[in-house]
């Protein structure tokens, strides 16, 4: 989501950085230094994994509102924030795809994985989507909202972080897993919470990102066939097991995008990014521990904002 560079007058220009091999990563991020985003990702060692593609967005027009702010962090290129963000399965471009990701590992999803098994199911036709509803326009997807600093999106030249929540309207939006082209499990809404660390330098070399979500209560869909549904009632008997929810993450370094395309037919700029997905089994917080976590987080935010002001 940030390793390209953009100069958009009558044509539109771009440079790609490749990623960089294993061996030479970057850290992993250090969650005690944010200060907008108060949740945090949970550790788990039940998750599932997908690779896929994902898609962010933003109007071209640098004067419409959906635009997206322009990077300020330490060792940002600058780039204008994607406003919008999707699964591949619902980009503004007619990609035909059904998914925004494919299973590629299973871990501690016994029941899950022997469902697999025993009705010879590839890991191939599991797919995991998110975004706007079919029936909804692509800019109901997430978004960066108001866009502005210190609500929806936290950065400065002092600091190398950077971080953005994104956010829908919970009926515009959704979440699930497919078997083939058939959705099976339904996941309820959360915001995403992005956060990019441009590293030491100016190069792409040691910068992360990383995107995650609350933790989340799962459902499966109802009319499923005999085996759809057997499918689904094992992933929420492991669900189930594991704490009874479900967290979204990703961790990427050196991010390699695709070239960012400017369609003139809706005046956006759609750029496709990895989606290196873990989709953890994890608790799902109380109540009562929720509105502790939404007081800490008004408090935080009243803090910051202060600040701002005083500056």
């Amino acid at each position: 989501m940030r390793t390209y560079s953009l100069s958009i007058t009558l044509t539109l220009t771009t440079v790609v950085t490749t990623g960089l091999p294993l061996a030479v990563q970057a850290a992993t991020f250090n969650y005690d230094q944010l200060q907008l985003i108060t949740t945090r990702p949970i550790e788990s060692d039940s998750f599932l994994s997908f690779t896929g593609t994902q898609t962010a967005f933003f109007n071209a027009n640098p004067n419409a509102p959906d635009s997206g702010h322009l990077e300020i962090s330490l060792n940002s290129p600058g780039n204008p924030a994607p406003y919008y963000a999707t699964g591949l399965q619902s980009s503004p471009l007619a990609t035909g795809e059904t998914r925004s990701g494919t299973l590629d590992g299973v871990t501690n999803f016994t029941n899950f994985f022997n469902y697999l098994t025993n009705n010879n199911i590839d890991f191939n036709d599991i797919g995991f989507g998110y975004g706007q509803k079919s029936d909804r326009a692509f800019t109901e997807t997430w978004n960066l909202g108001d866009d502005i600093l210190g609500q929806d999106w936290l950065g400065s030249t002092d600091s190398s972080i950077e971080e953005r929540i994104y956010q829908a309207d919970p009926n515009a939006v959704e979440s699930f897993i497919t078997w083939g082209d058939t959705k099976i499990i339904s996941f309820g809404y959360t915001p995403f919470y992005a956060v990019f660390e441009y590293g030491e330098s100016e190069a792409v070399e040691d910068d992360v990102e990383v995107i995650f979500s609350e933790a989340l209560t799962v459902n499966k869909f109802s009319d499923l066939n005999s085996l759809a549904d057997g499918l689904a009632n094992a992933f929420l008997q492991d669900v189930n097991e594991n704490g009874g929810g479900v967290q979204f993450f990703i961790e990427d370094f050196a991010v390699e995008t695709s070239v960012p395309i400017f369609d003139p037919n809706t005046g956006f700029v759609v750029v496709d990014f990895p989606l290196p997905l873990n989709l953890r089994a994890v608790s799902v917080p109380e109540p009562s521990s929720i509105v502790g976590l939404l007081t800490i987080g008004s408090l935080g935010l009243t803090s910051i904002l202060k600040k701002a002001k005083s500056q």
